[in-house]
């Protein structure tokens, strides 16, 4: 056997068992050779198989594609091309193949055959359709879900669902994407969260955490940050799923708040009570003693100056341990309370220098309330706003509709102001920061504007503070 006929046996054998299928084609599509690996990947028998076309193995949605790159092929623009593509098994499955073909030309350039090497690649195919259907789902999960969904690398933002983006007060995702997520977190809580992206967070789930984010209208909300590691496009990731908590963190203090209530109400009435009758009998035997030691009034006045603040306080103590329930309501005019209001106050403010400014929307509708209540709240506040203005000044009260069911009254004071961190412990009990205060006359004003069914805001800066009142019309 000479060297030339075991060339090409040894060609003919690594054709018919190679590990991939393969196939000699006519230049009109019919099939010449197929080697033992084609057979088996299609499901036909060599001699059933060579009496076919390339057209009837493809399957017909690639066939165009086929068509168009043997036509480059025949015209010589390409020497060869390599292709993913979709063959049809003889029971009609779907075989994807990654298919090489190149053209076989004679020694004067006319084409001759084609010869093809045909790759099994369907369980490839099958797996990355389940991973692009998982990522389809897990996409779909993500958009939908009600928390913020934010995935982040190296603290950066990478992808952001809507619900992220109605959290952060962002108009569309592109106003996020490749932020820094440090950028909407409140500094004083930044190094909490730079500490875990830097240690476990990169490895292990961490959380939930609180913090504070800042929308991008500045306002500023409690969130709950929970992270688990991931793959995100094929590099690790930071999975952060971001709960507004704000709503959950105002409930807590109100329950709070209303237990501080509870049990200052307790306290209030058990002190009020015990105090009441000694103090009775001091003042009876106080007067007796006034009476006959008339050359000492002057110790007299003093003693009875500071029993009549003690009744004060225990005055208050009794209003807080039992509330008045507003059992009937009357139609009352708030600018004829308001004004009733400022002319008894009138003799304190000229002493203070300070001038009352009156803003009132006319022909304002009627409000179910009880008018005492109300001069008592709105005394408070505006003997707080005289006492905040040791200078003198202006207070502007103004009155307006805020829609067809609600009026505002609006009180706003030129004095130094309450810092940001005693304006939030304003209303707890006890808590005051006048030299002779109580703590006990905001708590009173908002058990009486709750009972009217109302709200009091209060913002304030050294500039000066204001109250607003929302209250219900009739």
């Amino acid at each position: 056997m000479d060297k030339i006929e075991l060339e090409n046996q040894l060609l003919v054998h690594a054709f018919d068992y190679a590990a991939i299928g393969k196939a000699i084609v006519a230049v009109d599509g019919a099939l010449l050779k197929v080697n033992h690996s084609l057979c088996h990947l299609l499901g036909y028998q060599e001699s059933e198989l060579l009496k076919l076309s390339f057209r009837e193995i493809t399957h017909p949605d690639d066939l165009e594609i086929d068509q168009s790159k043997l036509s480059l092929l025949l015209e010589g623009k390409i020497h060869s091309f390599h292709t993913e593509k979709r063959y049809v098994h003889k029971n009609n499955d779907e075989i994807w193949a990654l298919l090489s073909l190149t053209l076989v030309r004679s020694n004067q350039g006319d084409p001759l055959y084609f010869v093809s090497q045909i790759q099994n690649i369907t369980d490839l195919k099958l797996a990355e359709k389940k991973v692009y259907e998982g990522e389809k789902r897990y996409q779909r999960i993500v958009e939908e879900s009600p928390d913020a969904i934010i995935i982040l690398r190296k603290g950066r933002c990478f992808f952001i669902n809507e619900a992220g983006v109605g959290l952060l007060g962002a108009s569309a995702k592109k106003d996020i994407i490749g932020k820094s997520i440090y950028e909407f977190i409140d500094h004083s809580d930044y190094g909490k969260l730079q500490n875990l992206v830097e240690n476990k967070i990169r490895s292990e789930s961490v959380g939930p955490i609180e913090e504070r984010f800042v929308r991008f209208d500045g306002k500023e909300i409690d969130v709950e940050i929970k992270t688990i590691p991931t793959i995100y496009k094929g590099q690790p990731a930071i999975h952060a799923i971001v709960r507004d908590i704000s709503e959950r963190k105002q409930t807590q203090e109100l329950m709070i708040n209303s237990e501080k209530l509870t049990v200052a109400g307790q306290l209030a009435a058990g002190i009020a009570h015990e105090v009441r009758n000694p103090l009775t009998a001091i003042k009876g035997f106080l007067q007796i003693m006034e009476s006959e030691l008339k050359d000492q009034k002057m110790y007299f006045d003093i003693i009875s100056s500071e029993m009549n603040r003690i009744e004060m306080i225990l005055n208050e103590l009794l209003v807080l341990s039992k509330p008045q329930q507003i059992s009937k309501y009357s139609q009352g005019n708030l600018k004829d309370i308001l004004e009733q209001i400022v002319t008894l106050l009138q003799t304190q403010t000229n002493m203070n220098s300070i001038e009352i400014i009156t803003k009132i929307e006319p022909n304002l509708p009627l409000i179910s309330c009880d008018e005492n209540q109300l001069k008592q709240v709105f005394i408070n506040f505006l003997k707080n706003s005289i006492e905040a203005m040791p200078k003198g000044g202006a207070i502007t009260i103004e009155v307006q509709s805020k829609n067809s069911e609600s009026l505002i009254v609006r009180i706003v004071d030129q004095g130094h102001g309450i810092p940001e961190h005693i304006l939030k412990k304003i209303g707890t009990p006890f808590f005051t920061t006048k030299e002779n205060g109580t703590g006990l006359g905001l708590m009173i004003c908002n058990q009486i504007i709750e009972q009217h069914k109302g709200k009091i805001n209060i913002e304030s800066c050294s500039k000066g503070t204001t109250i607003e009142i929302d209250l219900p019309v009739s």
